[in-house]
């Protein structure tokens, strides 16, 4: 297959997140996640005594144990960078996930952990992520796979697009799959905006906005975090959630209230044709 060229001058720009977007990163987030908190939290109360240190006994896990996978994945819509981990994982020991119906109710949760916590939490975080990585690159790498149908969406739309990466995992990681993916020739590196360029979505639009000269009126964002999308709503930017990722109804109407297109798969591969998807198509 030829690959088309990933910038042309005058198209619009297509801004993706990553982990719920392109890369079905839940196994992987669970994973690190109670690794980092079982180290951090001692005396916690959650299932689990030492680290999950292979795909195998991650998978395993979740088998033994879908409660707590299950309340990992419907709380996951709510965070966003690698401490909110430690907010979830708070809440699912403690037995309160019932209390915490949106977003104000966690972000509110949060600040009852204090910001030294949750940094010393994210710095843990990010140290047994890399510890796995480079212990079996393999193995970390099959916890997560593309979504059905990416690769092939992304190199259509490259034809219509330029095409870009918003998000708030690490650069290394991001590579590391998009090279698993064999969709790293589709994005120029510039146009990857990773956890540290800036904390928020909003700050990789406007870059993003700058470098291309290109009107917010021309940038498509796809998200599969409610919040991401709220918090750039203003700039002007055509905004969807992608539901093929890790949200629920309850974001689902948050974004029809917001005036946002839930986009499926199918109506991914249509952005920019002649058929733009009006409800996800």
């Amino acid at each position: 297959m030829t690959v088309p060229k990933p910038a042309v001058l005058g198209r619009p720009l297509l801004v993706l997140d990553f982990d719920g977007v392109i890369c079905d990163s839940i196994h992987d987030s669970f994973r690190t996640a109670l690794n980092t908190y079982i180290r951090f939290r001692k005396g916690h109360a959650l299932p689990l005594r030492k680290p999950l240190d292979t795909a195998e006994a991650t998978f395993r896990f979740e088998r033994e144990h879908p409660e707590v996978f299950e309340r990992f994945r419907a709380i996951l819509p709510l965070g966003n960078r690698a401490e909110d981990y430690c907010v979830m994982l708070t809440i699912l020991y403690r037995g309160e996930a019932g209390s915490i119906t949106g977003q104000d109710d966690f972000d509110a949760y949060g600040k009852t952990i204090s910001p030294q916590e949750q940094r010393e939490y994210h710095r843990l975080f990010y140290e047994d992520r890399n510890r796995l990585q480079k212990a079996d690159p393999k193995d970390w790498s099959g916890l997560l796979p593309i979504f059905p149908g990416m690769a092939g969406a992304l190199h259509r739309l490259s034809r219509r697009f330029v095409l870009c990466i918003a998000t708030s995992k690490d650069r290394a990681s991001v590579d590391l799959q998009m090279k698993a993916y064999g969709i790293e020739p589709l994005f120029l590196p510039e146009n990857i905006l990773d956890k540290d360029f800036a904390e928020s979505k909003r700050d990789h639009l406007v870059r993003l906005h700058e470098r291309h000269g290109v009107p917010f009126s021309s940038i498509h964002f796809i998200d599969d975090k409610v919040l991401h999308l709220v918090s750039v709503k203003d700039l002007g930017a055509k905004c969807y959630l992608a539901t093929w990722g890790f949200n629920t109804p309850r974001e689902h109407k948050i974004a029809e209230r917001e005036g946002f297109v839930l986009l499926t798969m199918d109506g991914l591969k249509e952005l920019g044709g002649k058929m733009e998807p009006g409800s996800g198509g």
